[in-house]
């Protein structure tokens, strides 16, 4: 009989907001049941001035680490770093890649993403091989905002990432949500033009938001360009479904999305297979099935 391939996806971007037993064996079914691993961020909340900052709380690196190692063939460890007023313990982050990080989620930073404190973080990032997940984009209002009175959406726009993908370009960038439609365009632009630089189109109110003749544009084709070269364009896509341990059905969401867009795009089972975890697996040494 013919030998059958199983094609294991991964979601490049899920969270980790809750660790209850239950819960989580649940998201790992879903996740069993969709041929898809998951990378997992979660990370507390940290913040100046006695205040919780905006970044809400989830379960905390280190217990991250560790779920995901108990569920070591579908949960991958990310973990969340702290952009603050101040340069990042590069020791704290080397801590984390020694338990078994695999790549690192950013958000809310106090200054811009390309601050110069914050570019010794990249460095070592890049020299360790962890490929970054930024937030772009929206941000919902958070009452820290009335705290710390920072400009949180210009801090999180997808042109602080130009600087950090130039100045390393072995750093393997994902811009996550494609700059959501704020910043659609721009990101779209940036993203063709720097070869590290990726992008995802995670959460409902984006891989639903665009449609295929969206992305077609954004990505400086037509959809109804025939089986074209040009296809390679999408290859800069990662799959990422904005999912949780407790909202664990948006993962199932996302796949008949991002199908249905590629599918329409005349997108090659080869670009296909990269788009929707090849890419990432190459970046963490991942064999996928």
């Amino acid at each position: 009989p013919m030998e059958v391939i199983i094609l294991m996806y991964i979601d490049f971007h899920s969270h980790f907001d809750s660790s209850d037993p239950a819960k989580v064996r649940e998201f790992v079914n879903t996740c069993h049941a969709n041929d898809c691993m998951a990378a997992m961020c979660g990370g507390r909340c940290y913040g100046g001035k006695g205040f919780i900052d905006g970044g809400y709380d989830m379960v905390p690196n280190d217990d991250v680490i560790k779920l995901c190692h108990e569920y070591s063939d579908t949960l991958i460890p990310l973990a969340k770093i702290d952009l603050w007023d101040g340069p990042v313990d590069l020791s704290e982050l080397r801590r984390w890649v020694d338990m078994g990080a695999k790549g690192i989620k950013l958000i809310y930073p106090y200054y811009r993403y390309d601050d110069d404190r914050y570019m010794p973080f990249y460095e070592e990032a890049e020299k360790l091989g962890l490929p970054l997940l930024f937030h772009t984009g929206l941000y919902t209002f958070h009452d820290a905002d009335a705290v710390y009175h920072r400009p949180v959406q210009e801090n999180m726009s997808p042109l602080c990432l130009d600087r950090i993908a130039r100045s390393f370009p072995k750093l393997n960038i994902v811009a996550a949500h494609l700059g959501t439609e704020l910043h659609r365009e721009q990101c779209a632009i940036i993203v063709q033009n720097l070869n590290n630089l990726y992008f995802d189109l995670a959460g409902g109110g984006n891989f639903w938001a665009v449609t295929p003749e969206r992305l077609a544009h954004l990505m400086k084709g037509n959809a109804d360009w025939a089986r074209s070269p040009n296809s390679e364009r999408y290859r800069k896509m990662i799959f990422g479904s904005d999912s949780y341990v407790s909202k664990p059905a948006a993962q199932k969401e996302a796949i008949w999305a991002y199908r249905n867009m590629l599918f329409r795009n005349f997108v090659s089972d080869e670009d296909f297979a990269d788009i929707m975890g090849g890419t990432v697996a190459s970046w963490m040494g991942i064999k996928l099935n």
